[in-house]
């Protein structure tokens, strides 16, 4: 399937009918990038291997002892180095379809190579990202506080004060909203990335004024987006897992519970065939069409100018 990017900005449903006929497109470049990842998350999963507790051990103490495991220093190093990976596989995926919404061809070494060259960018953007949420959150945290102190200072029967309550319910939906509105304001850095080669810093700044006047249309665009990938990535795993049976272990069968927690583990690695490439595919496509939208009212700003001279 050959694709052509659109030259003039669009509607909510054009940019969805775009972002799938992008990734039909690029499907045929995309998938053995995004097996690698898939590969390596796998390779992950096994090479984990939890040991079992004694016998007799409850199924609760099984699945404490498996938790902690999980969340040890091994596992974090492994999840790090995965992280790593599918940053990487991610950037090689963005410049893949960039490339095919310029109509140029790279090969799968030459997306890895891109992909590796920027993976520093992607990861300061990350890190940026993050510190950016935690300035937006710390001063509730510190609100917070200070109304725990002032309330555990009152007697017992101000403890459950209802302006206190009404306070931090605000206050929740306030740090709730504004990390939603600041979220979706810098979503579309990794495509100012691979679409006009932006450090991390840049990239943050541009999604930033790109979004800004199209904050609810971009919202609805990702949110059906997410919905979409979220049912691939989690629920049909997930349920698939279920159907399987792998989540039904009894305490006779504490020994299969490991070996079918990887499975799962695995069923869920494999949908990244699809959702890397999705997710990559729409922040591409809504990136281009916000900047068609920005460059076009900037045209029509100096038409008008030069109009009125």
């Amino acid at each position: 399937m050959t694709y052509e990017a659109s030259s003039a900005p669009q509607s909510i449903g054009g940019v969805l009918d775009d972002w799938l006929r992008l990734f039909s497109a690029s499907f045929n470049r995309c998938w053995v990038l995004a097996l690698i990842a898939v590969a390596a998350g796998s390779l992950l999963v096994f090479a984990v291997h939890p040991a079992l507790p004694p016998l007799n051990a409850s199924l609760w103490q099984h699945r404490l002892q498996l938790w902690s495991l999980l969340n040890g220093p091994q596992n974090a190093l492994a999840t790090l180095v995965l992280a790593l990976i599918q940053l990487a596989i991610t950037g090689a995926l963005f410049a893949t379809q960039n490339g095919v919404m310029r109509s140029q061809s790279l090969s799968t070494n030459e997306a890895l190579s891109t992909g590796a060259r920027r993976l520093p960018r992607l990861v300061l953007g990350f890190i940026l990202q993050a510190l950016i949420m935690l300035a937006i959150m710390i001063p509730a945290i510190i609100l917070g506080i200070i109304a725990a102190v002032m309330v555990k200072s009152h007697s017992p029967a101000l403890r459950h004060d209802g302006l206190l309550i009404l306070l931090g319910v605000v206050l929740s939906l306030a740090v709730i909203t504004a990390v939603i509105y600041v979220g979706v304001r810098l979503m579309l850095w990794q495509a100012a990335i691979f679409a006009e080669d932006d450090g991390a810093a840049a990239a943050l700044g541009r999604s930033w004024r790109l979004v800004r006047g199209n904050w609810w249309r971009v919202t609805v665009i990702l949110f059906v987006a997410d919905v979409v990938i979220a049912v691939l990535g989690f629920v049909v795993p997930w349920a698939l897992s279920a159907a399987l049976g792998l989540f039904t272990i009894h305490a006779a069968q504490l020994s299969d519970f490991s070996a079918h927690l990887r499975v799962a583990q695995v069923i869920s690695q494999a949908t990244h065939l699809l959702t890397l490439p999705l997710t990559s595919a729409i922040m591409l496509v809504v990136f281009r069409d916000l900047t068609l939208r920005r460059e076009g009212g900037d045209l029509a700003a100096r038409t008008e100018a030069l109009g009125a001279r």
